[in-house]
């Protein structure tokens, strides 16, 4: 499907058909897809739980707030930050220099790059946590496109208690949910798209306050 077609298309679908499930094939090639959304120096500050067994689905609909589709819904994913994607930095810096980004690389350019990557998250938590929002974010809507492109529905939920979710899934210091999406398969629900916006309002030339379309002279 075009692109242009699928972002006009997507919906963030409220009603699944619980009688329908994903396949492993398809969450391979799903999440295929979404690992090639961009991250700062590819950490891919990002992991996900599928949340697909119906009583963990039950306890994960309970920690947001009781919305039906998290169980309704073929599954639903768990979207986290990592906060110590810093720690692959030496992996990292060597497939850059496997892949010829430092040009004639020897391991003095290999560690320096490293310790660079690393110190940029290793004693800043805060700009570690806005990567990681940053590059979950990017993931998921790359996840969203990729899954209306395959047939699925999915809708993103900010509508959970952040601390419950993360005891359901069992997460770890390192990792916080950013967000969840339902997927599956739609059901019976004539779902409209809301309006936009005019670009007018949301989209500025070089400075605030010169919208885009206004008449220059």
């Amino acid at each position: 499907m075009e692109t242009k077609k699928v972002l006009r298309q997507r919906r963030s679908m409220k009603v699944y058909d619980p009688n329908r499930a994903v396949t492993e094939e398809q969450l391979a090639e799903l999440f295929e897809l979404t690992t090639l959304a961009p991250s700062a120096w590819n950490f891919q500050h990002y992991k996900f739980i599928v949340v697909r067994d119906p009583e963990q689905k039950q306890r994960l609909r309970q920690a947001a707030m009781g919305q039906e589709k998290v169980e309704q819904a073929a599954c639903t994913i768990v979207v986290c930050g990592d906060l110590a994607a810093w720690k692959r930095a030496e992996d990292v810096a060597r497939e850059f220099a496997r892949k010829g980004f430092y040009g004639e690389s020897t391991e003095e350019k290999i560690a320096k790059q490293a310790e660079m990557m690393r110190n940029a998250y290793k004693n800043n938590p805060t700009k570690a946590r806005e990567e990681a929002i940053r590059s979950a974010s990017l993931a998921a809507m790359s996840l969203m496109v990729a899954a209306e492109d395959m047939g699925l529905a999915t809708c993103p939920m900010i509508g959970f208690d952040p601390n419950a979710v993360a005891e359901v899934t069992e997460l770890d210091d390192t990792l916080f949910p950013a967000m969840l999406i339902t997927l599956g398969y739609a059901g019976d629900f004539d779902l409209p798209r809301c309006d936009r916006l005019p670009l007018s309002e949301v989209v500025n030339i070089d400075r605030l306050g010169v919208p885009f379309g206004a008449n220059q002279t």
